[in-house]
């Protein structure tokens, strides 16, 4: 899992202070005040937030076998275990393999958080922290998390979907390094993209 630190941002709020007609306060001596300037502020974008979903195995077996991955999917479940190493196959399962690769997977609730730091991380079906990394919005659809980048779409302001750009470069290191956890293979399970996340409350993450 990519371990990596965050960024800070600052808001802050000013009030303008007026007199009751709109004209400037004056003080005891007839002398005007000017009213203090307004401190515009950014507002909080609408990625901040946390985000979940169901993950099964067989879905996140579709989304590698859709970014070109199809003869790796036998280790496509074998990652999701939680903070603690629990695995996310029922006891006795077989060993997954390629014609296989989902026997007596469970499906986990999994979520994402961007918080109003800079922070992006990832959290397991038992609440425990599983990913982080900073992140950074470069556009109105296009967040760089790490130095990964993924396309996105909130609807409604509580749906998300996430889509990563995998280069020629990136899909090429995963398949030479197969048993390896490459960026490629983190942007697919991060994203999901063919599903979508609901916004859930934030509680202690954001």
């Amino acid at each position: 899992m990519k371990r990596l630190l965050g960024t800070l941002f600052a808001v802050t709020i000013v009030a303008v202070a007026c007199s009751s007609n709109g004209a400037p306060a004056t003080s005891e001596s007839g002398s005007s005040r000017s009213a203090p300037a307004s401190v515009s502020t950014a507002p909080i974008p609408e990625l901040v937030g946390r985000w979940e979903r169901v993950t099964t195995c067989p879905e996140l077996v579709d989304e590698l076998d859709e970014a070109g991955f199809g003869t790796l999917v036998a280790q496509a479940w074998v990652g999701q275990t939680s903070a603690s190493g629990q695995s996310s196959f029922k006891p006795g399962s077989p060993k997954p393999t390629k014609a296989q690769p989902c026997t007596g997977a469970i499906p986990r609730v999994h979520s994402h958080f961007f918080n109003g730091f800079g922070q992006f991380g990832s959290v397991d079906w038992a609440g425990q922290q599983v990913d982080d990394g900073p992140y950074r919005i470069v556009s109105d659809d296009t967040v760089v998390i790490g130095d990964t980048t993924f396309h996105f779409r909130i609807a409604n302001g509580d749906t998300l979907k996430l889509d990563p750009v995998i280069s020629e470069a990136m899909k090429h290191e995963t398949l030479v390094h197969r048993l390896e956890f490459t960026e490629a293979w983190w942007a697919v399970t991060v994203a999901d993209a063919s599903h979508t996340w609901k916004r859930v409350s934030c509680s202690q993450w954001c």
